[in-house]
């Protein structure tokens, strides 16, 4: 696997936004993850202290960079950094089978070549949108959704519009 270099892909400041802890709750509710979770941006442990025990977590800021992660997990869920998603997207596919995201809706539909990872990789399993980021704590009002990306998936997509 490729390293990449953490000045090559550094988040910004405005990257950082912290999921309330009863939303990251809500989400490892839904998923109900098994096997090696990571959390690839622990920042304050909103996911981490709700993923199986046993799992494992990456943040910057705590010197251990996302991008040099390379063991094979079974999967990843959290926050990521806004600005850098296409190659955060990228590598998530490349170590995890499963792997959830809450993200402004618009970071998963707005690029061609997103939308072919995505497909590739095998397609989105299950979305809750939550509407404007402020519904769920977020520091915006654009839509905000949690999206479920399944290694593989063939079957339909379940879709949740509402609150979590």
């Amino acid at each position: 696997m490729r390293q990449i270099e953490l000045i090559e892909l550094e988040p910004i400041q405005s990257d950082v936004v912290y999921t309330p802890d009863d939303v990251a709750k809500s989400i490892v509710d839904w998923l109900q993850p098994s096997g090696i979770c990571l959390d690839p941006c622990f920042g304050d442990g909103a996911f981490y202290k709700h993923l199986p025990n046993g799992s494992d977590w990456c943040e910057i800021k705590k010197g251990k960079n996302f991008f040099n992660y390379e063991k094979k997990v079974d999967w990843i869920i959290g926050n990521p950094p806004y600005s850098i998603f296409e190659e955060w997207l990228r590598h998530s596919f490349e170590i995890a089978d499963e792997v959830a995201y809450v993200l402004p809706t618009n970071k998963v539909f707005q690029r061609q070549v997103i939308m072919k990872m995505i497909n590739e990789y095998g397609g989105i399993k299950g979305i809750i949108i939550y509407g404007s980021g402020r519904t769920v704590g977020f520091p915006f009002g654009f839509s905000v959704g949690t999206f479920h990306f399944s290694k593989g998936h063939k079957g339909p997509t379940y879709l949740r519009l509402g609150n979590t």
